[in-house]
Protein backbone atom coordinates (compact mmCIF):
# COMPACT_ATOMS: atom_id res chain seq x y z
CA UNK A 1 0.00 0.00 0.00
CA UNK A 2 1.14 3.28 -0.93
CA UNK A 3 0.63 6.38 1.08
CA UNK A 4 0.62 9.75 -0.31
CA UNK A 5 1.02 13.62 0.57
CA UNK A 6 -0.13 16.66 -1.63
CA UNK A 7 0.75 14.40 -4.43
CA UNK A 8 3.85 13.20 -3.53
CA UNK A 9 4.55 9.61 -2.49
CA UNK A 10 5.57 9.34 1.19
CA UNK A 11 6.26 5.59 1.26
CA UNK A 12 4.78 2.52 1.42
CA UNK A 13 2.97 0.01 3.80
CA UNK A 14 2.82 -3.81 4.04
CA UNK A 15 2.20 -6.39 6.53
CA UNK A 16 4.67 -9.09 7.83
CA UNK A 17 3.68 -12.58 8.15
CA UNK A 18 2.80 -12.59 11.99
CA UNK A 19 0.60 -9.25 11.64
CA UNK A 20 2.58 -6.21 12.37
CA UNK A 21 2.82 -3.43 10.06
CA UNK A 22 5.72 -2.19 8.19
CA UNK A 23 6.46 1.02 6.73
CA UNK A 24 9.18 2.63 4.77
CA UNK A 25 9.82 6.12 2.98
CA UNK A 26 10.03 6.61 -0.42
CA UNK A 27 13.68 8.16 -1.75
CA UNK A 28 11.93 11.04 -3.09
CA UNK A 29 10.43 12.00 0.19
CA UNK A 30 13.76 11.59 2.33
CA UNK A 31 15.43 13.89 0.33
CA UNK A 32 12.97 16.90 0.60
CA UNK A 33 10.18 15.72 2.75
CA UNK A 34 9.47 15.81 6.32
CA UNK A 35 8.97 12.89 9.64
CA UNK A 36 4.85 12.39 9.05
CA UNK A 37 5.56 10.86 13.02
CA UNK A 38 8.92 12.31 14.35
CA UNK A 39 8.76 10.05 17.38
CA UNK A 40 7.81 6.65 15.84
CA UNK A 41 8.69 7.58 12.21
CA UNK A 42 11.82 9.94 11.76
CA UNK A 43 13.16 10.87 8.65
CA UNK A 44 15.64 8.08 7.87
CA UNK A 45 16.41 5.36 5.40
CA UNK A 46 15.47 1.88 6.15
CA UNK A 47 12.21 -0.55 7.18
CA UNK A 48 10.28 0.16 10.17
CA UNK A 49 8.06 -2.24 12.29
CA UNK A 50 5.60 -1.56 14.50
CA UNK A 51 5.26 -3.40 17.73
CA UNK A 52 2.53 -5.74 18.85
CA UNK A 53 1.88 -4.05 22.17
CA UNK A 54 0.78 -0.17 20.41
CA UNK A 55 -2.10 0.15 18.37
CA UNK A 56 -2.43 -3.07 17.78
CA UNK A 57 0.50 -3.85 15.56
CA UNK A 58 0.45 -0.68 13.71
CA UNK A 59 1.56 2.89 13.79
CA UNK A 60 -0.53 5.94 15.32
CA UNK A 61 0.19 8.34 12.80
CA UNK A 62 -2.21 5.51 10.75
CA UNK A 63 -4.37 4.87 13.41
CA UNK A 64 -4.91 8.25 13.65
CA UNK A 65 -6.65 7.99 9.78
CA UNK A 66 -8.83 4.96 11.13
CA UNK A 67 -12.23 5.53 12.41
CA UNK A 68 -12.84 4.65 15.76
CA UNK A 69 -15.81 4.23 18.64
CA UNK A 70 -18.93 5.51 16.12
CA UNK A 71 -17.03 5.11 13.09
CA UNK A 72 -16.25 1.81 13.41
CA UNK A 73 -19.98 1.11 14.48
CA UNK A 74 -20.96 2.58 11.47
CA UNK A 75 -18.26 0.94 9.56
CA UNK A 76 -18.75 -2.60 10.67
CA UNK A 77 -22.77 -2.20 10.42
CA UNK A 78 -21.75 -0.73 6.15
CA UNK A 79 -19.85 -3.48 5.72
CA UNK A 80 -21.88 -5.88 7.06
CA UNK A 81 -24.81 -4.70 4.70
CA UNK A 82 -22.87 -5.46 1.77
CA UNK A 83 -22.19 -8.77 2.98
CA UNK A 84 -18.49 -8.26 4.68
CA UNK A 85 -17.32 -9.58 7.02
CA UNK A 86 -15.32 -6.63 9.77
CA UNK A 87 -13.56 -9.74 11.17
CA UNK A 88 -11.57 -10.78 7.83
CA UNK A 89 -10.23 -7.47 7.11
CA UNK A 90 -6.19 -6.11 8.39
CA UNK A 91 -5.36 -2.95 9.02
CA UNK A 92 -4.59 -2.26 5.37
CA UNK A 93 -7.82 -3.45 4.28
CA UNK A 94 -9.03 -0.63 6.58
CA UNK A 95 -6.54 2.31 5.56
CA UNK A 96 -7.97 1.12 2.01
CA UNK A 97 -11.75 2.20 3.03
CA UNK A 98 -10.65 5.50 4.55
CA UNK A 99 -8.25 5.79 1.23
CA UNK A 100 -8.51 9.63 0.31
CA UNK A 101 -11.50 10.63 2.39
CA UNK A 102 -9.47 10.01 6.17
CA UNK A 103 -8.95 12.88 8.29
CA UNK A 104 -5.87 14.90 7.68
CA UNK A 105 -3.44 14.89 4.12
CA UNK A 106 -1.79 11.41 4.44
CA UNK A 107 -4.20 9.55 1.49
CA UNK A 108 -4.30 5.65 0.75
CA UNK A 109 -3.97 3.54 -2.56
CA UNK A 110 -5.06 1.98 -3.48
CA UNK A 111 -8.16 3.84 -2.37
CA UNK A 112 -11.68 1.96 -1.73
CA UNK A 113 -13.13 4.35 -0.25
CA UNK A 114 -17.23 4.42 -0.78
CA UNK A 115 -17.71 8.73 -2.15
CA UNK A 116 -18.93 11.30 0.24
CA UNK A 117 -23.27 12.62 -0.98
CA UNK A 118 -22.25 15.65 -2.74
CA UNK A 119 -26.01 17.25 -1.43
CA UNK A 120 -26.69 19.24 1.62
CA UNK A 121 -28.32 16.27 4.48
CA UNK A 122 -31.28 17.86 6.60
CA UNK A 123 -29.66 18.00 9.63
CA UNK A 124 -33.16 16.14 11.54
CA UNK A 125 -33.06 13.20 9.07
CA UNK A 126 -29.18 12.17 9.88
CA UNK A 127 -29.95 12.52 13.63
CA UNK A 128 -33.17 10.25 13.27
CA UNK A 129 -30.85 7.60 11.45
CA UNK A 130 -28.27 8.07 14.37
CA UNK A 131 -30.41 7.19 17.17
CA UNK A 132 -32.19 4.26 15.32
CA UNK A 133 -28.41 2.56 14.95
CA UNK A 134 -27.73 3.50 18.64
CA UNK A 135 -31.40 2.11 20.20
CA UNK A 136 -31.00 -0.73 17.48
CA UNK A 137 -27.90 -3.19 17.15
CA UNK A 138 -29.23 -5.39 14.78
CA UNK A 139 -30.36 -1.60 12.60
CA UNK A 140 -29.08 -2.15 8.38
CA UNK A 141 -31.03 0.35 7.59
CA UNK A 142 -31.52 1.83 3.93
CA UNK A 143 -29.63 4.86 4.66
CA UNK A 144 -26.55 3.33 6.28
CA UNK A 145 -24.59 4.05 3.20
CA UNK A 146 -25.12 7.54 3.88
CA UNK A 147 -24.60 7.27 7.94
CA UNK A 148 -20.96 5.64 6.52
CA UNK A 149 -20.46 7.89 3.60
CA UNK A 150 -20.57 11.03 6.31
CA UNK A 151 -19.49 9.28 9.39
CA UNK A 152 -17.19 6.24 8.90
CA UNK A 153 -13.94 8.78 9.47
CA UNK A 154 -14.90 11.01 12.39
CA UNK A 155 -12.63 9.82 15.74
CA UNK A 156 -14.21 9.56 18.92
CA UNK A 157 -17.12 8.19 20.80
CA UNK A 158 -20.15 9.53 20.20
CA UNK A 159 -22.00 10.05 17.03
CA UNK A 160 -20.39 12.50 14.46
CA UNK A 161 -20.85 13.32 10.50
CA UNK A 162 -19.23 15.73 8.24
CA UNK A 163 -21.28 18.02 6.29
CA UNK A 164 -20.56 20.78 4.00
CA UNK A 165 -22.36 24.20 5.27
CA UNK A 166 -21.72 27.89 3.82
CA UNK A 167 -18.76 26.62 1.66
CA UNK A 168 -16.87 25.18 4.29
CA UNK A 169 -16.73 21.43 5.73
CA UNK A 170 -17.74 20.73 9.61
CA UNK A 171 -17.51 18.01 11.57
CA UNK A 172 -21.36 17.56 13.72
CA UNK A 173 -22.08 15.65 17.12
CA UNK A 174 -25.19 13.82 18.04
CA UNK A 175 -26.29 12.83 21.43
CA UNK A 176 -25.19 9.41 22.58
CA UNK A 177 -27.69 7.06 23.63
CA UNK A 178 -27.43 8.40 27.15
CA UNK A 179 -26.80 12.24 26.67
CA UNK A 180 -29.40 14.68 27.31
CA UNK A 181 -30.32 16.12 24.66
CA UNK A 182 -29.20 19.60 25.44
CA UNK A 183 -25.76 17.75 25.60
CA UNK A 184 -25.20 20.08 21.43
CA UNK A 185 -26.27 23.06 23.24
CA UNK A 186 -24.07 22.57 26.28
CA UNK A 187 -20.77 22.05 24.09
CA UNK A 188 -21.88 24.92 22.21
CA UNK A 189 -21.57 26.90 25.45
CA UNK A 190 -18.53 26.08 26.38
CA UNK A 191 -16.70 26.25 23.37
CA UNK A 192 -17.34 29.88 23.45
CA UNK A 193 -16.39 30.24 27.02
CA UNK A 194 -12.86 28.41 26.01
CA UNK A 195 -12.59 31.47 23.53
CA UNK A 196 -13.30 34.08 26.21
CA UNK A 197 -10.97 32.46 28.19
CA UNK A 198 -8.43 33.35 25.16
CA UNK A 199 -8.42 29.79 24.10
CA UNK A 200 -7.56 29.54 20.30
CA UNK A 201 -11.10 27.70 19.00
CA UNK A 202 -12.16 26.79 15.57
CA UNK A 203 -15.20 28.50 14.57
CA UNK A 204 -18.47 26.39 15.80
CA UNK A 205 -22.17 26.47 15.95
CA UNK A 206 -25.40 24.93 16.76
CA UNK A 207 -26.90 23.25 14.00
CA UNK A 208 -30.84 22.79 14.04
CA UNK A 209 -30.65 24.71 17.08
CA UNK A 210 -29.25 21.57 19.05
CA UNK A 211 -26.33 19.90 17.13
CA UNK A 212 -22.58 21.28 18.12
CA UNK A 213 -20.76 21.44 15.02
CA UNK A 214 -17.06 22.40 14.15
CA UNK A 215 -15.44 23.86 11.76
CA UNK A 216 -12.63 21.13 10.36
CA UNK A 217 -9.56 21.48 12.02
CA UNK A 218 -7.06 19.75 9.27
CA UNK A 219 -7.90 21.77 6.50
CA UNK A 220 -7.74 25.19 5.39
CA UNK A 221 -8.08 27.63 2.19
CA UNK A 222 -4.44 25.90 0.75
CA UNK A 223 -6.09 22.19 1.08
CA UNK A 224 -5.48 19.28 3.46
CA UNK A 225 -3.43 19.66 7.00
CA UNK A 226 -1.16 16.92 8.53
CA UNK A 227 -1.87 16.41 11.74
CA UNK A 228 -1.05 13.61 14.60
CA UNK A 229 -3.68 13.30 16.99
Amino acid sequence: MEVWYHSRLVGCLAMTDNGLCTFEYSGAFLSDGFSISPFELPLQKGVFVAKRNSFEGGFGVFDDALPDGWGLLVLDRYLQSIGQKPSELNLLDRLALVGKSGRGALEFVPDKSVSQPSQVAEIEFLGREVAALLDDKDYFGEHIKELYQRGGSPGGARPKVFLRADGEEWLVKFPAKNDPESIGSTEYQYALLARECGIEMPDVRLFGGKYFGVRRFDGNADGKLHVVL
